[in-house]
Formats: C-alpha cells, structure tokens, sequence
C-alpha cells in the first residue's frame, strides 16, 4: 500500500512538473482567449473562468518561476558541483542502470544523490567522470532531464505562446490564421526547446571552471524532498 502511495506521488510530481503538461495546458489558454466568445451573457462566463486557468497555468509552469530566483542564488562553487553530480549520474546509469532510477542535487560543498545502493558505485562513476573531463569531453554533463532545462522550455513555452497570444489578438486574427500560428508555435516549441534547455544549462547553471576534483566523504542523509529515494548519499566535494 505505502509501495503504491509513492509510486503514484511521483507520477503526479513526474506528470505536473513535465515541460509538456505547462506548455499544453497554456497552449489551451491562449486558444481559450482567442476564441472564446465574449458578448453579454458569455463576457460574464470568460471572466470568471480566466483567473483560474491562469493560475492552474501558473502551477504548471513553477519550475521556470523557480527556475528565475535560483539563478540569482547559483555560486560558482554549486555551478561546479551542479557538474560533477550531472557527469557522475551519466556514469551511474551506464553501469548500474537497469531499473534504478538516480536523482541528485548540487549545493555549494557538494551534491546529494539519491538511488545508489553501494559507495563504491559513486566512487567508481566519479572517477570515470574525471577520466572523461580530462580528455575533454564536456557533453558529458549536460541532462535533458535537469531542472534548468524544465524550466527553460516553460519559460520559452510561455514567452512563445504568449507573444503569439498577444499579435493574435491585436491584429484581430481570423480562425484560420490563428489556428495556423498556434500548431507553429508547437512545431517551433519542439524543435527549439532541448537546444535552448542544453544551452542554458551549459551556460548559466554548471561550470567546469576548475583543474582538480575530489571526493572528502560520502555519508547517508535523510531524504529532503518526497522524490529522492531511499538510500540518499551526501558527497562532499574538494574542487579547484
């Protein structure tokens, strides 16, 4: 029962924090406000239903809300080990990956990491990590499944639909014309946004701006947000 509970809440975190469900969902705003009829009794019924698609949008989207302060809050030393941890996962599911499912989290001495059964798993991919580092193969630590790039394809999602919204309706668009823009907008959506996310990535959440890289120690922590799972590892980093 408690297996299923938390198999569900990850769903639903997995299903509502997905780039796609936000843009959808505001894709289906935008179209709302463009074609929603909005004379007498049906002006009264637009306004009632908008402030709560705005909001619901808005939760959807929260990963980019967050997205915005944590790049204000971004060291260079959690820019740093934002690397490490993103290049030591890739290693990870290479050789443990199967069923297990990683996740982790920089801070500014280290990162947290979760789904690691053994010790030496962690120590052994850090490793490979350098080895890579050191030949210059620096893709290694871009993910598609960060954070950042979340929330940078809500942001370009919302900045996209929303100037389109706007020209839309300032030129008093057509049905067809504005039919025409909205499934662009979707095709430009999908082929910009991983580029952008791996761009933004690489270039405001990470850096490889150091020479040498150690692990100090790795210890058991307990899990701080409902979506690590069980074993959560601290591992203490020296980086210069």
């Amino acid at each position: 029962m408690k297996l299923g509970i938390e198999r569900t809440k990850n769903f639903l975190y997995w299903a509502i924090t997905r780039p796609l469900t936000g843009f959808f969902f505001y894709l289906g705003l935008i179209a709302f406000v463009i074609y929603a009829p909005r004379k007498g009794g049906d002006l009264i019924v637009f306004f009632m239903v908008l402030p709560w698609l705005l909001l619901i949008a808005i939760g959807l989207n929260m990963s980019f809300v967050a997205l915005i302060f944590r790049q204000f809050t971004f060291s260079e030393s959690i820019k740093k080990n934002h690397a490490i941890e993103h290049g030591t996962i890739v290693f990870l599911r290479r050789r443990y990956g199967g069923k297990a499912r990683f996740g982790g989290s920089a801070e500014s001495d280290g990162f947290r990491i979760c789904g690691v059964q053994k010790e030496e798993h962690l120590l052994r991919a850090f490793e490979e990590l350098l080895k890579e580092l050191k030949i210059g193969n620096s893709r290694i630590i871009i993910s598609m499944r960060c954070g950042s790039n979340i929330g940078t394809a809500q942001g370009f999602g919302i900045l996209l639909l929303t100037i389109t919204g706007l020209l839309l309706l300032l030129f008093n668009s057509d049905h067809i014309s504005s039919m025409a823009a909205l499934i662009m907008n979707v095709l430009i959506y999908f082929l910009l946004r991983t580029r952008l996310g791996n761009w933004f990535q690489s270039k405001f959440f990470m850096s490889l701006d150091f020479s040498q890289a150690k692990i100090r120690s790795i210890y058991k922590v307990k899990k701080k947000i409902f979506w690590e799972r069980d074993p959560v590892y601290f591992v203490k980093t020296a980086i210069s």
